[in-house]
């Protein structure tokens, strides 16, 4: 039975609880990226950044893509894409705001707001609070 077939069954039957689903998925979400080795997230750090790559710093990049917040840190993005579970959309990337809501940009984007907003870590912050915050960003960037 594949999985869509196997969610379909229990959502028909009405013992499909969105909360469970949501918790299993960030579950499965963040042993994913456990999975992922040390090496493999410290040749991916070694690549964009020079510093010494630490455990603590191996842990700190596992919890920052784990929790989806927005970043413009190439680091996390990449070790992010490597996790078919962060795709919502082909070619987008999703974040999640401290306000709980979801937002979706392009990779093209992210790469522009990636060179834009590299010394402007107060503009990543206020984007991170709110739809509307990180929407007014951009639309600010646009003009």
């Amino acid at each position: 039975m594949r999985y869509k077939q196997f969610i379909a069954q229990f959502k028909d039957s009405g013992m499909f609880n969105t909360r469970v689903n949501t918790s299993l998925e960030e579950q499965a979400k963040k042993e994913l990226y456990e999975e992922l080795s040390d090496k493999h997230i410290a040749n991916i750090i070694k690549e964009y950044h020079d510093v010494k790559v630490t455990d603590t710093l191996i842990e700190s990049y596992k919890e920052l893509v784990s929790s989806n917040i927005f970043s413009i840190d190439p680091v996390a993005q990449k070790i992010r894409s490597l996790n078919k579970l962060d795709r919502i959309v082909e070619g987008k990337i999703h974040y999640v705001l401290n306000d709980d809501s979801v937002v979706a940009i392009s990779e093209a984007t992210q790469s522009k707001l990636n060179k834009l907003l590299q010394n402007h870590m107060d503009v990543v912050e206020y984007m991170r609070e709110s739809k509307e915050h990180f929407m007014h960003v951009l639309t600010q960037l646009k003009e």
